[in-house]
This record gives structure tokens, C-alpha cells and sequence, in this order.
């Protein structure tokens, strides 16, 4: 009998195993609508529990990575293009490797929107918006020991930005681009002139919204996302 583990013990098995479900399944080389292996068989290959592996399987489903047809198995999804943000995201903070085209793609997803957003928040910024975007630039320290925070900084930074649009759907949509690229930002940020140089973009950016400059606000935004999109596509 399968010993029955804490529940966060259990959720953690849980990641694991899904991460290595898709391991396997980019290792083996399956398309869109190839049957994949059973609960049973991937239970049998990593050498894990049944219940941690229906529990995996049934994430991947429900994100429509996977799906289930009765009688016949189980399936990678065909359309590809259905795969949720939240899958993405999941991948990431499992540490799956991105293909390259997808981080680039989500940079200019971001610019898109963030450089269009940004005149709302020229329009509709309020005084608290200032002080929240001010008390975000006031945590940034000009230290190594800062460098560990440094992404929490700028993720801060870009979701107050976007909360001054007073457009809560605009927050939720970009968020996930966030979450996907935490490690990447982590990296970008390890150098001190990379955190001086975005903090000081940010000064800059906040000004605008401030002066309620809308064109300066466009200008300064899409060369500061566009800046660590040069970066990824050279690194």
C-alpha cells in the first residue's frame, strides 16, 4: 500500500512528477494528437505513485496540454495554440526549459501591451498611484545585497504601473508574462549595471506619468521592455 504523505508533501511529488512527465514526452519526441503513455505506464517508467501520477496528468488536462479519450488513451492536445498561459507559467516555475521563440514572444506580447497601457495610466493615474509607484522606486537599493530582490523590484514596479490604468483586467492578463520570466529576470538583474540602469528607466517613466506625458510615457516604456528583449535574443 502506497504510504499516504502530508499534503504538501504530496503537491510537491506532484510537481515533480508532472515536470517529468513532460521531460519525457520532449524527450520521446510526441506531436500534437500522438497517444502518450498511460497513468499506469508512466507510473512503471519513473518509478512513482499512481495517485501522485493521476494527479499530475489530470493538471496537464485541465491546462489542455493533455487529453483524455474514452477508449482509446491519453493524448497530447492537437491544437497546440489551445495550451493556457497558466501551463506556460507552470513550466517555468518547474523549471522547464522555454524555447527560445516563446520567450521572445511573450517580451512582445508584453511591449504591446504595457506600451499602449501605459497612456492609461497617464490619463487616469491618481495621487495614490504616485505614491505606490514612488514607494516602489524607494525600495531599490544601489548594493550587491540587493541583487536577490532585484526582480521582485521591477515586477513590483511594472504591476503598479499597470494598476494606475485602474484597468484590474489589463493587471491580470499581464501578470503571468511576470511569472513566466522570473528566473530569466533574475539572471538580467545579477549585474549592477543593469539594476541601475532599469531603476533609473523607471525614475524616468514615473516622471512621465506624473507630467501625465503620454508620448514620453510610450517612448521611455518600449525602449526599457525593448531593452531586455536585445538582451535575451544576444545572451
Amino acid at each position: 500500500m502506497e504510504a499516504k504523505m502530508p499534503d504538501g508533501e504530496f503537491q510537491d511529488g506532484v510537481s515533480r512528477i508532472l515536470g517529468q512527465i513532460v521531460t519525457l514526452i520532449r524527450q520521446r519526441g510526441y506531436e500534437p494528437g500522438d497517444r502518450i503513455p498511460s497513468e499506469r505506464e508512466f507510473t512503471e517508467r519513473l518509478g512513482v505513485g499512481r495517485a501522485q501520477v493521476r494527479e499530475a496528468m489530470t493538471t496537464l488536462e485541465s491546462m489542455r496540454y493533455l487529453e483524455r479519450r474514452r477508449g482509446s488513451g491519453v493524448f497530447l492536445c492537437k491544437d497546440s495554440d489551445a495550451t493556457s498561459l497558466e501551463t506556460l507559467v507552470l513550466f517555468s516555475q518547474i523549471d522547464l526549459p522555454m524555447e527560445p521563440q516563446v520567450n521572445e514572444q511573450c517580451v512582445e506580447v508584453r511591449r504591446i501591451i504595457e506600451v499602449q497601457a501605459i497612456r492609461l495610466a497617464c490619463e487616469r493615474r491618481s495621487m495614490a498611484d504616485l505614491a505606490a509607484l514612488d514607494a516602489v522606486l524607494a525600495s531599490f537599493e544601489d548594493s550587491d545585497s540587493f541583487t536577490e530582490r532585484a526582480a521582485d523590484y521591477d515586477y513590483a514596479f511594472h504591476l503598479t504601473l499597470l494598476k494606475a490604468t485602474g484597468n484590474d483586467i489589463l493587471v491580470r492578463v499581464v501578470n503571468p508574462f511576470y511569472l513566466m520570466s522570473e528566473s530569466r529576470r533574475h539572471s538580467f538583474f545579477a549585474t549592477s549595471e543593469r539594476r541601475i540602469t532599469s531603476h533609473r528607466q523607471h525614475e524616468a517613466i514615473v516622471k512621465a506619468v506624473r507630467d501625465r506625458d503620454a508620448e514620453q510615457a510610450e517612448r521611455l516604456l518600449a525602449a526599457h521592455i525593448g531593452r531586455v528583449g536585445d538582451h535575451f535574443r544576444t545572451a
